[in-house]
């Protein structure tokens, strides 16, 4: 795996999540690694479901963030982009108004084309409440 392009926690905090659906629905990029990228979203009413606990679309939409944020680690951004075309995840255990969520993405194929990432979220006190995988179509920008 060959990094293409150092992704910053500085670029996504300044460029990539203002006005847009991370920063308007709670999720906020605390780290940036070799080949990881974690998020963390405090739940509150936004997110929840009747019953008073989270929607399983909450952890969906974090996958799908977390996922596509790494793929950016291992693309040239000025010539590729990279595009969700698969996302599940599997609902483990529930979580709660006041609910700290980390969710930590691990690559499990990156390729020319594709990648596959596994992403966990998990609360504040380890406990994992979702578990998933994101699959990412890699393109060429049109000029």
């Amino acid at each position: 795996m060959e990094l293409r392009n150092r992704l910053t926690l500085e670029k996504i905090k300044d460029h990539s999540i203002k006005g847009q659906l991370p920063e308007n629905f709670g999720i906020d990029i605390i780290e940036v690694g070799e080949n990881f990228i974690v998020g963390e979203l405090t739940v509150d009413e936004r997110h929840l479901r009747p019953g008073n606990i989270m929607n399983g679309g909450v952890s969906l939409v974090l996958i799908e963030t977390i996922g596509s944020f790494s793929s950016q680690l291992f693309i040239n951004q000025e010539q590729q982009n990279a595009f969700g075309i698969q996302v599940s995840a599997n609902h483990i255990s529930i979580a709660r108004p006041g609910d700290v969520l980390t969710a930590k993405s691990s690559p499990v194929h990156i390729g020319k084309t594709t990648q596959i990432w596994d992403v966990n979220i998990s609360n504040q006190t380890g406990k994992l409440v979702s578990t998933g995988k994101i699959t990412m179509l890699v393109t060429e920008n049109k000029k």
